[in-house]
């Protein structure tokens, strides 16, 4: 039991991380490689704030990380990302690259590279067996995740902006010519992206210690969304248990150092079967 629990609990942290990645593919063919920092600022936020309104509680705290991560996700697009549209994608992916290396140094300036533990959800439920203990935070992250990833489905689905989005993705230039405001709709998918990094960076920060190193969970998230396949949310799902997975059985079993090699064996493995991933839309590739 507590293998399974740990395992949906890091898959769906995983998989909110994924999800965000495939927002923004999804919208623009950019993959974010920031995405990992980003998660963890808003952690330390999540902390620095709860550390600031200490008798309110977790919402003021909550409250300041959502709309910093809305904030977050729309300046980066409008400043950033507006300017590079109609340009190659690898330009903006080196963009994100380079955000990626001044969250990480917001972090060491800003936090002074503590670690730092978010107290919250703590409390133990249920004692195992074997000496591990089911906490509130597992239960938390698993209704947060499930939530998220049906509410997602429930906006594509049925939302008038949402089914914009859909449109958006599949062909912009039909899209904008049918009155769509692809403006609104990238800005939006960042927005939810770096709003879904938060979410899963709190959650993060709630199990393990936020340090400058936790931001290798954008690298977990990454290769969990090229496995579940790059433009599909449910996709990322099933990417974020796979390498969750594949991690924690790896690092209990066989050997902690090797389980970091795992995923990305799982990865080649799954690219070179299916290089759109397990759920992703096949695209015809040019090839030399």
């Amino acid at each position: 039991m507590e293998i399974l629990v740990s395992i949906a609990v890091l898959g769906m942290t995983y998989a909110l991380v994924a999800a965000g990645i495939v927002l923004v593919y999804k919208a623009s063919r950019v993959v974010n490689f920031a995405h990992g920092e980003i998660a963890i600022v808003c952690g330390y936020l999540f902390y620095s704030a709860g550390r600031l309104w200490p008798a309110e509680g977790f919402f003021p705290a909550f409250a300041t990380t959502l709309l910093f991560s809305l904030a977050c996700g729309v300046v980066i697009y409008l400043v950033l990302m507006r300017r590079l549209l109609g340009e190659p994608t690898f330009v903006a992916a080196m963009v994100t690259i380079a955000l990626a290396i001044i969250f990480k140094a917001a972090i060491v300036v800003v936090w002074r590279s503590s670690n730092l533990g978010i107290p919250m959800g703590r409390q133990i439920l249920l004692l195992y067996p074997d000496g591990g203990a089911l906490r509130l935070i597992d239960l938390v992250t698993l209704a947060t995740g499930a939530l998220c990833f049906i509410g997602l489905g429930v906006f594509f689905r049925y939302a008038r902006l949402g089914r914009q989005f859909r449109g958006a993705a599949e062909n912009a230039l039909l899209a904008s010519q049918r009155q769509v405001d692809i403006n609104l709709i990238l800005s939006l998918a960042w927005a939810a992206a770096v709003f879904a990094a938060a979410i899963a960076g709190v959650l993060f920060g709630s199990r393990s210690m936020l340090s400058p190193q936790s931001t290798i969970l954008g690298l977990s998230g990454l290769t969990a969304a090229m496995v579940g396949g790059l433009d599909s949310l449910r996709g990322a799902l099933l990417g974020g248990f796979l390498v969750a997975g594949a991690i924690y059985l790896t690092a209990r079993l066989i050997d902690p150092a090797l389980s970091e090699a795992v995923p990305f064996i799982i990865l080649l493995a799954v690219m070179a079967w299916k290089p759109w991933g397990l759920f992703g839309t096949r695209e015809e590739l040019d090839r030399v």
